[in-house]
């Protein structure tokens, strides 16, 4: 009694609803309604010839609630949003409370005017009702209580109302089914919890059904698990309904059988064990005698007579076989890759963790491999994501061809892959000897082409590879080794591998700390703007200039950008310094103009293409120069021929923008590129500068000479400007001249890039003053 107290007390408390209980109630409850309907039909017809127009009416009464619940099943499913939760719950019960007082009044009203018989029809009617509801009613304790007690209750007191031994034994029984049911779903809603409890219940019980067989019997016919007990002997002396049905035996077949010759002996030693130490607990697979594979929970306790001692035990057996598969189901997914179903990287984790507990881990080495697909995002933005796991696909299934089963083989995410040999030597060279030949292997499958949708193309990856230690069990410290070499393949390019070592991950940790020095420069200004002199060839008159950035670090001093930008680009950041050096120029301008010594045709700016392809670039660019009133003939932009050329569908329209607004814009290193022509022909670029690396040694390099005038010749078809980079020596202007005389230079033969103020005093002031040198004599 007190575990029911328990139970209506915690009914008491239970006052929150919950979202997902509420649509387990609903959807639980399709089937039931029309159960219940079925039931109502079969009642009615039974009784129809005692109760006649009475009977019809409540069978119609029962079918139209549960038509009316079946509606709004379907509402909350299609609709469900279209209310709260609470609203959703109260609806339910109140729909469930209808539904029992309509039914009940099979055991309150029709239940005195029927015989016998047809008394103990409704009777066993209600009560196999009421552990129906069981089934589809367990997620809330609350209207459990409320329909069972509103079916059984006033059918208990009808029946000991009608008195006579029979129906007061019956009556009695209800009252043991009417609580037994209550602790029942009380214990489907506590769950694990309350399973001790429950079973403290069973074993009272058991006291009374050794003495009373019939109400042994009745139990064990109500009860909802597999129930079966057993003597000190290990034979089986009683089971219910439901363990033979979940094991799909016949009564006679399990009745007296010696559990020691159970053909899986994987449950009998909890049996054994709690008739000597009490309750025992079995969770795991079970072979049937059928020869059907289950996964139980089972539970063993003891029963004892009177003088406590020891004459038997129960076993509860739930069937968790389903709950078992989702659960191995779930495992599965959560460790592997939906798309490739190749380990993800929880599975990767939970592999890398057994093979370095493992005994050989203390003495060989193991291999890793971290493969990086090359072009891969190019491949996917061109053609699409779907095409791109296409590809990955046919990827992990080149790999696995190649992969031996006692390997590992991961997809990381991406187009990361991740192959783990283990055990492979317990000396380091053998061990990158294998390293070296399955790195070739795997480049080799990459060989042929992939066809996807039609399309054969090549595709290679870089890998780095990681020779893990004997005894070294830093998981983290493994996949970090792993990322840095690979990285550092890429670097080098297609079809590369790379080894970590010690000194890989000390240039990683300088990278990783300038990086941060980076992003504290550019919120604390700790860049400088330089500017380099453009002048004509033929005087050596400046006419322009490049701005250029340096950076002064705190610990390694002035760094150029070839120290920088790199880090910048990787970094995400270069589209702010772009943004940093536009507006120092701007200022720049600005302030020259006030002071009247702006003399200059333009200051050319270097744009990175991803700083050019921005949403907002053009807009943003000449919100800057309005912001200083700068006019656009101030300022060209210049673009290296590479980026063009890599992003050239998507710089084309930019750039086609900035001309029509007035902003002129300069191909920067031309030589270097590819398809040069063609651009100089599609794009109308105002200047183009020959790249330094053709006026290196260009005094004794009569092949550069020869090309430096074919440039010159095709650019001034184009009416190009020319500007020529790294002029260092006075040969190599003279050359030049002799080329073109109208052509300007920059380099450090005329000055090497100043700081701003040094700019100014050397170049601006000097030309001031060359001009009103020039407007003295003109007066004279």
């Amino acid at each position: 009694m007190k575990y029911l107290l328990k139970a209506l007390s915690t009914l008491q408390g239970s006052n929150g609803t919950d979202r997902e209980m509420v649509s387990r109630l609903y959807h639980l409850s399709l089937r039931s309604l029309i159960a219940l309907i079925i039931f109502a039909l079969v009642v009615s017809y039974y009784l129809y010839s005692a109760l006649q127009l009475s009977i019809l009416f409540w069978g119609t009464c029962i079918v139209t609630i549960s038509l009316i619940r079946l509606v709004a099943v379907y509402y909350f499913k299609k609709h469900e949003e279209r209310y709260s939760t609470r609203e959703w719950y109260r609806l339910f019960f109140v729909f469930n409370v209808i539904t029992a007082l309509i039914v009940s009044l099979l055991g309150t009203v029709y239940i005195l005017d029927v015989s016998d018989l047809e008394r103990l029809f409704i009777i066993a009617s209600l009560v196999g009702l009421s552990g129906a509801a069981m089934s589809s009613l367990f997620p809330d304790i609350r209207i459990t209580f409320w329909y069972i007690t509103i079916l059984l209750f006033p059918l208990i007191i009808c029946v000991l109302s009608i008195g006579g031994e029979q129906y007061i034994l019956i009556g009695i029984m209800l009252v043991l089914y009417y609580f037994a049911q209550l602790l029942i779903a009380y214990n489907s809603y506590k769950q694990n919890e309350d399973l001790f409890r429950h079973q403290q219940e069973i074993i009272k019980a058991q006291e009374q059904l050794f003495k009373n067989r019939e109400t042994l019997e009745y139990f064990y016919t109500q009860a909802p698990i597999g129930i079966f007990s057993y003597n000190t002997d290990l034979k089986i002396i009683e089971c219910n309904e439901a363990f033979l049905k979940l094991f799909h035996l016949k009564k006679d077949e399990i009745i007296g059988m010696d559990l020691n010759l159970l053909p899986d002996q994987s449950p009998l030693k909890i049996i054994k064990t709690a008739l000597k130490d009490g309750v025992q607990d079995y969770v795991g697979p079970y072979l049937s005698m059928k020869g059907l594979e289950y996964w139980i929970e089972a539970k063993a306790f003891p029963i004892h007579d009177h003088e406590k001692r020891v004459i038997g035990g129960v076993v509860l057996i739930e069937n968790k076989t389903k709950e078992h598969r989702a659960v191995e189901k779930l495992k599965y997914m959560a460790a592997h890759d939906a798309l490739t179903q190749l380990s993800n990287r929880r599975g990767f984790r939970h592999y890398m963790e057994t093979l370095i507990k493992d005994e050989k881990h203390k003495s060989h080495y193991s291999l890793l491999f971290y493969l990086d697909l090359n072009r891969f995002k190019y491949i996917n933005d061109s053609l699409g994501h779907t095409f791109g796991d296409k590809l990955l696909k046919e990827v992990a299934l080149r790999l696995k061809y190649i992969v031996p089963n006692e390997c590992s083989l991961t997809r990381l995410g991406g187009d990361e892959f991740v192959v783990v040999v283990p055990f492979v030597s317990v000396h380091r060279e053998p061990a990158r000897e294998e390293a070296e030949a399955f790195a070739l292997k795997i480049h080799n499958a990459f060989e042929e082409a992939f066809i996807i949708e039609g399309i054969r193309f090549y595709i290679n990856t870089s890998i780095g590879i990681v020779l893990i230690e004997p005894g070294f069990d830093n998981l983290e410290e493994i996949v970090r080794h792993a990322d840095i070499a690979m990285y550092e393949a890429k670097k080098h390019g297609k079809n590369h591998i790379s080894f970590y070592n010690d000194k890989l991950d000390e240039e990683r940790k300088q990278t990783f700390t300038l990086q941060q020095d980076l992003i504290y420069a550019l919120e604390h200004e700790g860049f400088e703007l330089y500017l380099q002199p453009i002048v004509n060839i033929e005087d050596d008159s400046v006419n322009a200039a490049e701005a250029l950035i340096r950076w002064h670090h705190p610990k390694q001093g002035l760094l150029l950008p070839a120290d920088f930008i790199p880090l910048a680009i990787e970094l995400g950041v270069i589209t702010e310094i772009g943004w940093w050096v536009l507006r120092k120029v701007c200022q720049t301008i600005s302030l020259w103009k006030k002071e009247g010594i702006w003399k200059l045709d333009y200051i050319s700016i270097n744009i990175n293409a991803k700083q050019l392809i921005k949403e907002d670039f053009t807009e943003r660019f000449f919100a800057q120069l309005n912001a200083y009133d700068i006019d656009t003939k101030d300022i060209k932009i210049e673009i290296t021929e590479t980026s063009l050329i890599n992003n050239f569908e998507l710089t084309q329209q930019v750039i086609h923008e900035l001309q029509q607004r007035g902003i002129k814009c300069i191909i920067d290193d031309f030589g270097t590129g590819y398809s040069s022509l063609s651009y100089l022909k599609k794009l109308s670029f105002s200047v183009l500068k020959i790249d330094r690396e053709f006026i290196f040694d260009l005094e004794n390099n009569i092949a550069n000479e020869t090309l430096i005038r074919m440039i010159v010749a095709i650019a001034k078809q184009f009416n190009y400007k020319i500007v020529v980079e790294g002029i260092e020596k006075l040969e190599q202007k003279e050359i030049i001249k002799n080329i073109d005389a109208h052509v300007s230079y920059q380099g450090f033969l005329v000055s090497k890039p100043l700081p701003i103020n040094d700019f100014e005093e050397k170049f601006i002031e000097k030309e001031k003053a060359l001009s009103h040198s020039r407007v003295v004599q003109e007066s004279v």
